[in-house]
């Protein structure tokens, strides 16, 4: 009988394991793929260095800078460049950089002076009744508070570049609570905003964000955690069945046709919700998952391409553009990768990952590589001034991207919390239940850890 079965590979997996094993007690983490840490992958390529799935690692709790340093890689940490500070947003065909001082946001052509004049308004819009937070999507929260231009041209194109999603469709509560929290706090954004600084600042927990990537690639994380676990990390193996029994589970896997077994008292679950969904679990459970809506997953395709630099003619000082839905270009945006961090390009050259697909375009799902390729090409020679073809490409196609948010969601957290209260030993975690970003899982899989002694 082992401590504990974590299902599932992944970045909030394999934090939950390294922690369990930090505290000397026996498990297993059971991933079907032959590689750790989910879409967490970096490819050197004739001297270009790309990710295939996220770019970044954004640290917003100093616990997982601890956590890196305890893992041996502090001195692997690459920041991103304090230059590249602007992000681009596409307005009339033109990329114009966010504001980020009030000058700028009095001066910026993103808005008009009409929207100008409606954000300084915000603080004296009236809250939502708490009977409607629930069904209140991000669309309708940021009109109500911002107006319409606002949703257009900041949190649109923001959406499509967190969520590759639509603002319309996603419920604040779920996919930003930190925004219905400020409205709460202060009875607007502002004055939430302003509210929460001032008491971190008294109680000493205020820490600025960091946005990170290691020097070999965003998955010297998940490596180095497979390595720290061993023989304890059962990659290329697929469960086949889960029972509950006496004070635990059983749980079968196959590793190259092999059948193996494993007891456990405590099973803790870091898979998407189609991944859940499509597990072998006993009745009751099996007809309970089964009833609960499953999340949209739109497709996502990450084209990594090199460029000669001298064929770009935008200065790519940022950290990349944003395209919102109203303006007439295919992509979703594009990072400027070799601006943000070192060593991603060869010299005289820069990679620019252009991002495809999303729940606004389920056109593009199975799109050939080549329409992909010739999309991007068209959107970059516009929007940047690309005015030759990449020397380098490399495409990755995410069929089941990123867990959309919508009002399923809420039903589908209902369903997961209920089941771990009538199996107090059954854990879930990872995206499909704390958040979709990278820290996200990492401080889900530290949230697990500790449901066990």
């Amino acid at each position: 009988m082992q401590d504990a079965i974590v299902l599932g590979g992944g970045i909030s997996g394999l934090t939950t394991g390294y922690l369990l094993q930090q505290k000397g007690l026996n498990f297993s983490v059971i991933e079907k793929n032959p590689f750790p840490g989910g879409p967490i992958q970096s490819v050197f390529k004739d001297g270009f260095l790309v990710e295939k799935g996220p770019n970044s690692l954004l640290v917003s709790d100093p616990w997982i800078e601890s956590f890196i340093s305890d893992l041996g890689i502090g001195n692997e940490i690459i920041d991103s460049n304090p230059a590249a500070v602007n992000r681009y947003v596409v307005r009339n065909s033109q990329p114009i950089p966010v504001p980020i001082s009030p000058l700028q946001a009095i001066t910026t052509r993103l808005f008009s002076l009409k929207a100008k004049f409606g954000f300084l308004g915000e603080p004296f819009r009236g809250r939502i009744t708490e009977l409607g937070e629930e069904s209140e999507s991000v669309a309708d929260f940021v009109v109500r508070r911002m107006g319409s231009e606002f949703l257009d041209y900041a949190i649109n194109p923001f959406v499509r570049g967190v969520y590759a999603g639509n603002p319309k469709q996603l419920i604040l509560n779920h996919a930003f609570p930190l925004m219905r929290e400020l409205e709460h706090e202060g009875g607007s954004l502002l004055r939430g905003a302003i509210k929460q600084k001032r008491r971190q600042k008294m109680r000493g927990t205020a820490y600025k964000n960091r946005s990170i990537n290691f020097i070999n690639g965003l998955d010297t994380l998940p490596k180095t955690i497979s390595r720290k676990l061993g023989n304890r990390l059962w990659l290329s193996s697929e469960v086949v069945a889960i029972n509950p029994v006496e004070n635990g589970w059983q749980v079968t896997w196959k590793k190259e046709g092999e059948n193996f077994e494993g007891f456990t008292r405590n099973l803790f679950v870091c898979l998407p919700s189609r991944s859940i969904k499509a597990l072998n679990w006993a009745s009751p459970i099996s007809d309970w998952i089964a009833e609960a809506p499953d999340l949209p997953c739109p497709a996502v395709h990450s084209l990594a391409l090199g460029y000669t630099r001298s064929d770009i003619a935008h200065p790519l000082n940022g950290f990349g553009v944003l395209v919102p839905s109203k303006e007439p270009h295919r992509i979703l945006g594009a990072l400027f990768n070799s601006e943000l961090y070192p060593n991603r390009a060869p010299e005289d050259h820069c990679l620019l990952t252009v991002m495809l697909g999303g729940s606004q375009n389920p056109e593009l799902r199975e799109a050939p590589d080549e329409e992909l390729l010739n999309i991007a090409k068209e959107d970059l020679a516009s929007l940047l001034g690309a005015s030759a073809d990449p020397v380098f490409v490399n495409l990755t196609r995410w069929p089941y991207a990123i867990p959309q948010y919508t009002s399923a969601f809420g039903t589908w957290k209902k369903t997961i919390r209920s089941l771990e209260e009538d199996f107090p030993n059954l854990n879930f975690g990872g995206h499909a239940i704390d958040g979709i970003a990278m820290g996200a899982s990492i401080m889900s899989g530290k949230a697990l850890s500790e449901r066990i002694d």
